[in-house]
């Protein structure tokens, strides 16, 4: 589909070609979905419809970006 990968390569890889500020933002990506699954709803994944845990997950979100 055109994606390309943004992970960093190991030492015996060749290097892929990604601009910093892709990286940067795949690391506060990261960052973030290891805060979100601090809740266990979101990790364990409670809500049986689609919509409920978009719901859980948006509330989540909005009080982490209310703590930082």
């Amino acid at each position: 589909m055109g994606a390309r990968p943004v992970i960093p390569p190991q030492r015996h890889e060749a290097p892929v070609a990604c601009p910093d500020w892709i990286d940067n933002n795949r690391n506060q990506v990261e960052r973030l979905w290891a805060r979100l699954k601090e809740w266990r709803a979101i990790a364990t994944r409670y809500e049986k419809t689609a919509a409920s845990f978009m719901g859980v997950l948006c509330l989540a979100a909005a009080l982490d970006w209310l703590k930082r």
